[in-house]
C-alpha cells in the first residue's frame, strides 16, 4: 500500500523505482561476493585432490574478499559432488573442484550420469595436472619401457598391471599404452592404492601407472623402478625420467587434471571475478611451489580454452574406452 501511495502521489518515486530496477542486477554483480563461497570437492578429506583444493581455496579467499569453504561430497567416483554443483543455483557461490574423473571418464563410461559435463557447467580454469609414472619392481629385469613392451609382446597377457579400477586414469593410461604399442596386458583392479603399490614392489603384479605421491618414497628408496612418465614433457621432480612419448610412442599423454567449474549460467561479471582470483592465486610462487611438491604441474588454461580442452579430452578417451570395452566398476 505504501508503494502504491508513493506511485500515485509522488512522480519522483516512479523515477526512483525505474532507476533502481535498472541498476539492481548490475549492482549485485559489482558487490559479489557478499558471503562465503562453497567449493565442493567430490573426494574425501585428506586425499591428494582435497589437499590441493585447500591450498587453492585458502589463497583465493584474499582476492575475492570472502572465505572459500571446502565441502567434501564424496561417493560414486566423484559423481555425487559433481551432480550437486550442476544443480546448484548459478549465483557463483557454489564451485566444483572438477577432475578427469568427474568431467571425462565417469560421464563417458557411465552414460546415465545425472549431469552433462559440457552443458551443465561453466569452465573457470585448469589448476594443475598430474602425470602418472609407470613403475615396476626393482627386483625384476625390466629396466626400460622398451623392455616392458618386448616382454609383453613375447608373453601376451602375462604382463599384469594394477589400478584403482576400470574408471581410474591409471587403467586408462595402461589401455592407451596397450593400444598404442599393440600389446596385450592383464588388468588387476585394487580398492587400495597402498596394497597395489605393495604388490607392484613385490612383483605380484608386473607394473602400475601411479600418481606420484603414493610411489615417491618407494622410488627414492629403490623399492620401485620408474620406467616412464605419461606427460608429453619431462617434469622437474624427475628430470631424468623419459616420457612415454619420447620413448617411441609420439603423442602419448595421460593426465589426471583438476580445475574449477561453476554451474552453467553464472553471470559473466561474476565468472570473471572468480577467474581473475584464480589467475592471481596460480601466479603466486608459493602456491606453485606447493603444488609442484605434490607432483602437480600448475596450469594456465582458463574459461573458453578449458572448455575446448574438456571437449578434446572427451573425444580422446571415448575412443580409448570404446576400443577397450571398458565398463563401470
Amino acid at each position: 500500500m505504501r508503494l502504491l501511495s508513493c506511485l500515485l502521489k509522488a512522480p519522483s518515486c516512479v523515477s526512483l523505482m525505474v532507476v533502481l530496477t535498472g541498476i539492481g542486477p548490475s549492482w549485485a554483480e559489482e558487490i559479489w561476493p557478499t558471503h562465503p563461497i562453497k567449493l565442493v570437492v567430490p573426494f574425501q578429506a585428506g586425499s591428494s585432490t582435497d589437499v590441493a583444493a585447500r591450498v587453492i581455496a585458502s589463497k583465493m579467499s584474499a582476492p575475492l574478499g570472502q572465505t572459500i569453504v571446502i565441502e567434501n561430497k564424496i561417493g560414486a567416483s566423484g559423481f555425487i559432488g559433481a551432480e550437486f554443483v550442476s544443480k546448484a543455483p548459478n549465483d557463483g557461490y557454489t564451485i566444483l573442484w572438477g577432475t578427469t574423473s568427474t568431467q571425462i571418464v565417469g560421464p563417458i563410461i557411465n552414460g546415465n550420469t545425472a549431469y552433462d559435463p559440457i552443458k551443465d557447467f561453466a569452465p573457470v580454469g585448469l589448476i594443475a595436472f598430474s602425470p602418472y609414472i609407470l613403475v615396476t619392481s626393482s627386483k625384476n629385469n625390466i629396466k626400460t619401457l622398451k623392455d616392458l613392451i618386448d616382454t609383453a609382446k613375447s608373453k601376451p597377457k602375462e604382463v599384469t598391471y594394477a589400478s584403482a579400477g576400470n574408471t581410474s586414469v591409471g587403467n586408462l593410461s595402461a589401455q592407451l599404452l596397450s593400444q598404442t604399442a599393440k600389446i596385450s596386458l592383464s588388468h588387476i583392479p585394487y580398492k587400495s592404492s597402498a596394497q597395489s603399490v605393495t604388490d607392484t614392489m613385490t612383483g605380484i603384479v608386473s607394473m602400475q601407472f601411479s600418481s606420484i605421491s603414493p610411489v615417491l618414497t618407494h622410488l627414492k628408496t629403490g623399492s620401485l623402478r620408474a620406467l616412464a612418465i605419461t606427460s608429453k614433457s619431462r617434469i622437474s621432480i624427475f628430470p631424468d625420467l623419459p616420457t612415454v612419448s619420447e620413448s617411441g610412442y609420439p603423442g602419448y599423454e595421460a593426465l589426471l587434471w583438476m580445475g574449477l567449474f561453476t554451474p552453467h549460467g553464472v553471470n559473466n561479471a561474476v565468472l570473471e571475478k572468480i577467474t581473475t582470483a584464480l589467475k592471481t592465486t596460480l601466479n603466486d610462487p608459493e602456491v606453485q611451489k606447493t603444488l609442484q611438491s605434490q607432483g602437480l604441474q600448475p596450469s594456465s588454461i582458463f574459461k573458453e580454452e578449458l572448455g575446448a580442452f574438456v571437449k578434446s579430452e572427451i573425444s580422446k578417451w571415448s575412443q580409448v574406452i570404446k576400443a577397450a570395452g571398458i565398463q563401470g566398476d
